[in-house]
């Protein structure tokens, strides 16, 4: 989706000034009364067109601004969201920013899920889920819908279905992570891994996935490094799994499982 925006807005300078400028030439013809030619038109045609190019770069920029201003706004409320843990004035307040964004109505759905997810409000991001229309969605967006869905069942206990749906939709994950960028996704393909008691599979992928500037993913991916750890008996490297997650946890639920793991490292290390 933004690879497509981002086409879409270095295209449309170019083909708004030349649609301004054929239909600022035809005026010119008509108010004249019709009497030129093709060769008087086409003069006309290419004075007007570096003006359109000028005005139809500064609507884009306009728009462009606008635009800016409007994701910031909802970052801020998504910020607000996180911090009262969606509470029902936040969300009434991310709603709001939510329907100024742009977009079709199942992409915004996506979006809210996506916020009720990093607000750690994972029924709710569940419930946004069931209202999405699947049909509807972008092929990456499919991935992010089952990647969200996965990690909420996980987090909340559901094991068995969380493992039977992705092995439902395999191919979706499949797709992701053929391909760069999708750290996000590994990580949940890395806890489904661990689920299933393949610890191997889930430290690879953890590995790759802990690979970027985002600290919360990173820690995520150090919490979950650590049970694989601590699993495989390697209480050293769960240890300093631990010490690097602790540079991480921002969230609550973050601080909660680091200290079930702090508890967990050192009740091994006094058993060894």
């Amino acid at each position: 989706m933004k690879t497509f925006r981002i086409i879409r807005n270095i295209f449309a300078v170019p083909i708004a000034a030349l649609t301004l400028s054929y239909i600022g030439m035809c005026i010119y013809w008509i108010c004249t009364g019709c009497r030129y030619g093709i060769r008087t038109c086409s003069i006309v045609f290419i004075r007007l067109l570096p003006w359109m190019l000028i005005a139809s770069a500064l609507g884009v920029m306009i728009v462009s601004v606008r635009s800016i201003r409007r994701i910031r706004s909802f970052k801020t409320a998504l910020e607000h969201c996180r911090e009262s843990g969606a509470d029902e004035a936040s969300e009434e307040e991310l709603d709001r920013e939510l329907e100024r964004l742009s977009g079709d109505d199942e992409y915004k759905k996506l979006l809210k899920a996506s916020a009720m997810l990093s607000c750690s409000a994972f029924e709710k991001c569940c419930a946004e889920l069931d209202a999405i229309d699947f049909s509807a969605l972008t092929p990456t967006e499919e991935e992010e819908y089952f990647n969200m869905l996965i990690y909420c069942l996980l987090v909340q206990g559901e094991r068995r279905r969380a493992v039977e749906t992705y092995l439902l939709c395999g191919h979706y994950f499949k797709r992701a992570l053929a391909r760069g960028g999708t750290q996000h996704i590994r990580h949940t393909v890395a806890m489904v891994y661990y689920a299933v008691g393949e610890y191997d599979k889930a430290e690879r992928l953890l590995i790759e996935a802990r690979m970027v500037s985002d600290k919360e993913l990173r820690c995520d991916c150090d919490l979950y490094l650590a049970l694989c750890f601590l699993r495989t008996g390697r209480l050293e490297a769960a240890k300093n799994a631990v010490i690097s997650a602790s540079a991480g946890a921002t969230t609550s639920r973050q601080q909660q499982e680091l200290e079930h793991l702090k508890r967990a490292v050192k009740h091994s290390f006094g058993r060894g």
